[in-house]
């Protein structure tokens, strides 16, 4: 019963470090308990998802697209406290930095945003209006609720395929507690979260998501021999945006449609 209470209790933690969401007074755990709750990341991710369907239907009946668009992605910030927006800056003014490991992650450690950190936010946030503003009515509210559910999802194949670039810290935390419940559990939610939307082209969406995380993660683990929290965080943003993207191209195209939601 303690192990089942401490991974259903991994639900709460998630909820309270994805999001602003406090049910509890503030605490500390240790990697192992705090890594365990990636497990439940699309879970929260689905609640994000779903706020942005329910604003989105209001702010539709009052405003036109474009700046119901801005206000989804000032919601989906206010969501994360940008805490994924920070690995995009973090990752981006590490990566650009003309020097060795060490000092890559050196910059990435201050929090400091620099020139690349800037133009790496502009283009993700960018991309993210031009995407939101365009999802056509027959898939968009399913793509709203799929979207950040298969961002979250996505830290599961980085952590699987890179390892952490610190003996200790979030990115190693990450990894050491992807087995035996975490792992399974977030590929669980998130291909039966794709599947009841989309059916079987829903999983198309999961290996979109994986493999939009795993090349950031790639490129980035080549300069840092690993991956950081950081790292984490901006996979999360670019899986976002090429899911988004991947719906809105296969829309246009009639490739998909919604089994539940329109």
């Amino acid at each position: 019963m303690n192990v089942l209470s401490r991974y259903l209790g991994g639900a709460l933690i998630a909820f309270e470090f994805l999001t602003p969401l406090r049910l509890r007074r503030v605490q500390t755990y240790d990697d192992r308990v705090f890594a365990e709750a990636l497990g439940w990341y699309p879970l929260a991710g689905l609640l994000i998802g779903a706020m942005l369907v329910v604003a989105d239907r209001g702010l539709s009946q009052l405003l036109p697209p474009g700046p119901t668009a801005v206000l989804l992605v000032a919601l989906l910030a206010l969501a994360s406290g940008g805490l994924h927006l920070d690995g995009v800056a973090d990752t981006a003014d590490g990566m650009a930095v003309q020097g060795d490991r060490a000092a890559r992650l050196g910059v990435m450690s201050e929090g400091n945003t620099g020139p690349a950190g800037v133009m790496a936010l502009v283009l993700v946030l960018l991309a993210e209006w031009a995407v939101l503003s365009s999802l056509p009515e027959p898939v968009r509210t399913s793509a709203l609720l799929l979207g950040p559910v298969l961002a979250r999802w996505s830290v599961v194949p980085v952590g699987v395929i890179f390892q952490p670039a610190r003996p200790r810290g979030l990115g190693h935390a990450m990894q050491q507690g992807l087995w035996p419940v975490a792992a399974p559990l977030a590929t669980v939610i998130a291909v039966g979260t794709a599947i009841a939307l989309f059916g079987a082209p829903g999983l198309v969406l999961v290996l979109v998501a994986a493999v939009g995380a795993v090349i950031l993660a790639g490129a980035a683990a080549r300069m840092l021999d690993g991956v950081t929290g950081d790292v984490f965080g901006a996979g999360i943003e670019v899986a976002q945006v090429v899911v988004w993207m991947s719906l809105l191209a296969a829309a246009n195209k009639g490739w998909i449609a919604p089994l539940l939601l329109s």
